[in-house]
């Protein structure tokens, strides 16, 4: 997988420590964290099909 994908797992799973679900705060930090979480999300998506 692409290097950015590995980033957005890791950092997805990073924001996990502060957010146990994927409630609204947790996106929330994600999208703080990591702004074109989306974009990465879709390449990693796409990536694996």
């Amino acid at each position: 997988a692409p290097r950015a994908c590995i980033e957005y797992v890791v950092t997805h799973e990073l924001c996990h420590f502060r957010h146990r679900d994927h409630d609204a705060s947790f996106f929330r930090l994600l999208g703080r964290v990591m702004p074109d979480w989306e974009q990465r999300k879709q390449q990693l998506e796409t990536a694996l099909l």
